[in-house]
């Protein structure tokens, strides 16, 4: 309900009747957290342990405000015993992962990576995250049946199949990908990464009337979501390309309403105003970024990224260690009271990781973690047998959606959206939208 006073006093209430209480010190912490009250937030995680003892939750919490201090050994030993508390926690190998992929250790992500799905094999989070940092490796085939291994095990799934789409785009066919992402969104009409994906990749292959229709499905779902925000943003990208500026400002200007803090956002049409000779209004652009944000929450890279256009849960993931930095120079102070941490914790950890590299590299080629003996043993699954079953030949035909006239709703004055012709004239389905 967004009462901020009410949830800090009913905390406070549940920690005095309760200082075992390992879930309220922690919820509390959260809530801190998301008020950017760094020192408050690392108070209340101390006392959770002084109390509680050692809790997966509290040193997850923890080790990402050690990663997001560029404190990585601290991390380490924190991720560590947040393992130790409960060695079948997926999102703890998950975080972890993250966060040696973001130091460049590979090597030891695929270990952890490992780790997390011998700890919840069935978890589709775990073969989604593993199979997309694979592909991203270079790693296609593998990542491709990483995909493939969690789709078996989560039919209902669209995400999977989402970015086994967009992986077959770049490198088999873009009909394959078209047979995935109708099934995808068929398996859940009202997941909008999916149609924003799908559109992305028609924009790509030039059928820009086909684009607009698989937008406008996107928006018919919500219109104020995160997701509509990006597929606006993706729709004013595609109109900026082919010359329709005039659209292309309405559809930034409408995507900014629903997500102010977006800096790709703000600076794609900082981007255009720049092309067209405007410096002026550009730099009052990028001005008005600065002026009111809070808080960045995009990664740019999605834009033009093909693999980076997937559900928001990966966002999620990359988010895990992208707190507020402005809140860490309020709290920079508070950095070094985690108890407990000291030379020796350092050191454990560090022999840890040289256990997780040297057995890499002493046999990296036939890693000791079978996989496609695990997934037999495990989950019953022929990792040979996993295609995913259904034609290739289908003939996409858009699903209708009903006309919305105000789709896009600035907060000044409403955008009409005129209904995009499937069957020709599609350079003028935007001609209605005016400066």
């Amino acid at each position: 309900m967004g009462n901020t006073r009410k949830a800090r006093e009913l905390f406070d209430a549940a920690t005095v009747a309760d200082k075992k209480h390992a879930a309220a010190w922690h919820g509390w912490a959260v809530l801190e957290l998301k008020q950017g009250n760094v020192k408050k937030a690392r108070h209340l995680l101390s006392k959770a342990l002084k109390y509680c003892g050692g809790n997966e939750y509290v040193y997850q919490t923890l080790a990402l405000l050690e990663a997001k201090a560029n404190r990585i050994d601290r991390a380490r030993y924190l991720f560590r015993q947040a393992t130790k508390c409960n060695p079948k926690s997926c999102a703890s190998w998950l975080s972890w992962a993250q966060l040696e992929i973001q130091q460049e250790n590979n090597l030891t992500a695929t270990e952890l990576f490992e780790k997390a799905v011998q700890a919840s094999p069935k978890n589709r989070f775990a073969w989604h995250v593993w199979g997309v940092f694979e592909a991203n490796l270079g790693n296609v085939d593998k990542g491709r049946k990483l995909l493939k291994i969690g789709h078996a095990l989560n039919p209902r799934d669209p995400v999977l199949l989402q970015s086994l789409a967009l992986l077959e785009y770049k490198h088999s066919t873009a009909n394959f990908a078209r047979v995935l992402f109708r099934k995808a969104s068929e398996l859940d009409p009202k997941h909008q990464p999916v149609w924003v994906a799908w559109g992305w990749m028609e924009w790509k292959e030039g059928n820009i009337s086909t684009a607009r229709q698989l937008y406008q499905n996107a928006l018919s779902i919500d219109t104020t979501s995160e997701s509509a925000a990006r597929c606006l943003q993706a729709w004013g990208v595609l109109e900026q390309r082919i010359g329709n500026l005039s659209a292309a400002r309405r559809l930034f200007r409408s995507s900014l309403n629903i997500n102010s803090q977006s800096y790709v956002t703000w600076m794609t049409w900082a981007s255009l105003e720049e092309e067209q000779g405007n410096s002026v209004r550009a730099e009052e652009i990028r001005n008005l970024y600065f002026q009111q944000r809070t808080e960045v929450v995009d990664d740019g890279s999605w834009v033009t990224g093909l693999l980076d256009v997937i559900d928001p849960a990966l966002d999620n993931l990359k988010k895990l260690l992208n707190f507020d930095q402005d809140s860490y120079v309020k709290g920079q102070e508070a950095l070094n009271t985690i108890k407990g941490i000291n030379s020796k914790n350092v050191e454990e950890v560090k022999s840890t990781l040289m256990s997780f590299a040297s057995e890499g590299k002493s046999d990296r080629s036939s890693s000791c973690f079978d996989l496609d003996g695990f997934v037999k043993e495990k989950l019953s699954l022929d990792t040979s047998k996993l295609e995913v079953e259904m034609e290739r030949g289908v003939k996409f035909e858009p699903k209708k959606v009903r006309s919305y006239r105000n789709v896009w709703k600035l907060r000044t004055r409403p955008l009409q959206v005129v209904q995009t012709n499937l069957n020709g004239s599609a350079a003028q389905s935007m001609s209605t939208l005016s400066d």
